[in-house]
């Protein structure tokens, strides 16, 4: 009977540790993941509309329909990345994501000091020149800092029902991405 409880705990952990492997190995084995369908159907520097009113991504028909979502790609070998945007009076939401699709940064329009996006992306190096040589127009901008240089931003904006919709399509026609060199 001892031997049988033992065998049992025994495959028990075995499978959860085969289980555990597994789970913790998929983002790196993926080939279709959210960062691979974003490279091949987001331009750089080109905002693009992922909800059900964009680009149709398999990771898309798990966001909330509530928000639109607008994702924009960085390759910051070639400068900095800024992203801007107005204000638009209710809830938004942005998140930096590198390749690997790791959080690297978020805030939203209740933490940032102006109800406009002004969001600028830059490697350590690349952050430590901006901050020995400021520059007016980056006065106001929020710093995200990225070790790897490429990457998609991720903007979310509240869009309560859709009646709203046209003031969300005016928002993204506003939302501009760039590169500006160092």
């Amino acid at each position: 009977m001892g031997r049988i409880i033992y065998a049992t705990l025994v495959g028990l952990v075995g499978a959860a540790l085969v289980h555990l492997a597994v789970i913790l190995m998929l983002p790196q084995l993926s080939e279709n993941d959210v960062w691979r369908q974003v490279e091949t159907r987001v331009a750089l520097n080109d905002p693009v509309r992922l909800d059900r009113y964009g680009v149709e991504l398999a990771a898309a028909r798990t966001l909330d329909p509530m928000f639109a979502v607008i994702a924009c790609r960085y390759d910051l070998s070639a400068g900095i990345f800024s992203i801007t945007a107005p204000a638009t009076g209710d809830f938004w939401s942005v998140a930096v994501f590198d390749d690997l699709g790791r959080i690297r940064f978020s805030a939203n329009d209740r933490i940032v000091a102006t109800e406009n996006l002004d969001l600028v992306v830059a490697q350590p190096l690349q952050m430590r020149i901006l901050r020995q040589s400021p520059r007016p127009e980056l006065a106001d901008a929020v710093m995200a800092e990225s070790n790897r240089s490429s990457g998609f931003v991720v903007l979310r904006i509240f869009r309560p029902d859709e009646t709203y919709e046209p003031v969300v399509r005016e928002f993204i026609d506003r939302i501009n991405c760039n590169t500006t060199p160092i």
